[in-house]
């Protein structure tokens, strides 16, 4: 009786070994789609941002309604001109949840026109399409409310012209 306890417990101690050395590596991050959208917005290809999105996507800029699907998306970014500003992003935390990634950050904006970067947090949901990570769902908020716009120039002698 005692034998067969015995080979109960290594077979037991064996079947937990094996199965603690099958655990596999976690997914990284996708990162290279991710870098491809800084490039992309970086260098002002409004085209080439809305590759970065899945159809069904949204984006929720932080001073407008939210922008549906890929086509409407191409035309955000069209008018908010990237390219003007270069976004960096820095510390990045990454998690998978479910069929998704999760990630989230900081990133400054930096414009040409002004001394001291735009500072803000950005969340972001990336899901599978195919083979390619797309964006599902984008939102960014500045941590400070943006500068107003310069009113425009007057030339001397207009003031009371219309």
């Amino acid at each position: 009786m005692n034998r067969i306890h015995l080979v109960s417990w290594i077979a037991l101690i064996a079947f937990a070994g094996a199965a603690c050395e099958r655990t596999e590596t976690p997914e990284p991050f996708p990162q290279a789609a991710a870098d491809g959208w800084v490039a992309a917005f970086n260098s002002g290809d409004a085209a080439g941002l809305a590759l970065m999105y899945s159809e069904d996507s949204q984006l929720l800029p932080y001073d407008r309604p939210a922008v549906n699907g890929t086509a409407a998306i191409q035309e955000f970014w069209n008018t908010y001109n990237p390219g003007q500003v270069r976004i960096e992003v820095s510390g990045v935390n990454a998690e998978r949840a479910g069929p998704y990634w999760f990630r989230e950050g900081s990133y400054s904006a930096i414009y040409p026109d002004e001394g001291e970067p735009r500072v803000g947090k950005f969340m972001e949901l990336w899901k599978q399409v195919g083979s390619a990570w797309l964006l599902y769902r984008q939102m960014w908020s500045p941590n400070e409310p943006t500068p107003p716009e310069s009113p425009p120039m007057i030339a001397p002698g207009q003031e009371g012209a219309a």
